[in-house]
């Protein structure tokens, strides 16, 4: 996720990596390209696109604009959605942990290993949701659960081996049925939340709508110089261009907010999150040598 200061007037415009510019440059190369050859037909040949108007192509600006508007607000709202679950989910994480240090009976031990799995649950989440491979068997969790299978799904297995270790203190009289449920309340909740960023994550934007807007995109940006040669001239590949930059970088954005649980740079920050998880976390168990807190590099948080 790009955190930086607003930029001025000047760096406005000097912007180039954590713009869209990176990623859309071979579509706007193409277009002036397109417009230059343009150009060079309507001086050899004036006659065939004399006729052409802007008409037509207003109108499916105005529709283009439309599309483009809706689709990045669905994406925006994907993203704005995910970010709300993993801000809750540090809620959660936070009360769970606080719950289980200031139990006054129970083993410090075994208190300690559910926090610091706890912290692991977290780091597993944001993998499973970014799509970074995770082994199961290499699970730091061994300690609660020896000798666990292979499992598809690190973090739920991960929650199920604490509801194990709780379970077994409520089993072993370390704590008392309104505290197993006040626990279990905390451990449902960040199941409800994992599954809502998995809901997230597996269902994308309709692949048709996203299929037409971006077929739209292309065909207006790629015929708009062939209405405005006959009146613009040599000025045509200069319009062209800021048309095309508008309209394929709204659509690059709202590629990248679509995922946003992804790599891109307009991503959501998980291993920053985690690392908020895992400092509050770790201070709730009386620790002083905590990992530093996350921090941009070159204007951007992972």
């Amino acid at each position: 996720m790009i955190v930086r200061s607003r930029p001025g007037v000047l760096e406005l415009f000097s912007i180039y990596r954590l713009s869209m510019l990176p990623r859309i440059a071979p579509q706007l190369l193409a277009n002036i390209l397109v417009s230059i050859v343009v150009i060079f037909i309507e001086h050899l040949w004036p006659i065939p696109f004399r006729g052409w108007t802007v008409a037509p192509f207003t109108l499916l600006g105005i529709a283009l604009s439309i599309f483009l508007g809706f689709r990045n607000n669905a994406c925006y709202d994907r993203w704005w959605e995910a970010r709300r679950q993993l801000g809750a989910l540090v809620s959660e994480m936070r009360s769970f942990a606080r719950v289980l240090v200031t139990l006054p009976s129970a083993d410090l031990g075994r208190r300690r290993t559910m926090v610091l799995a706890a912290i692991d649950y977290t780091y597993a989440l944001m993998k499973h949701l970014r799509g970074t491979p995770m082994r199961a068997e290499t699970d730091p969790l061994t300690a609660i659960s020896p000798g666990r299978p292979l499992v598809h799904n690190i973090p739920d297995a991960i929650l199920r081996d604490i509801a194990t270790a709780y379970g077994a203190m409520l089993t072993e009289g370390e704590i008392g049925e309104q505290i197993y449920r006040v626990l279990d309340d905390h451990l449902s909740s960040i199941t409800t939340l994992q599954a809502a960023c998995e809901r997230i994550r597996g269902t994308p934007t309709p692949f048709g709508y996203t299929l037409l807007v971006h077929r739209i995109s292309y065909v207006f940006c790629f015929l708009l110089p062939f209405s405005l040669a006959g009146s613009l001239g040599y000025a045509t590949p200069v319009f062209c261009a800021m048309v095309s930059y508008a309209f394929f970088g709204l659509d690059a954005l709202g590629d990248q907010l679509e995922e946003p649980f992804g790599s891109s740079l307009n991503a959501l920050p998980l291993q920053a999150l985690a690392k908020t998880i895992e400092i509050n976390l770790l201070e709730a168990l009386g620790e002083s040598n905590l990992p530093a807190p996350p921090l941009p590099v070159n204007s951007v948080l992972v």
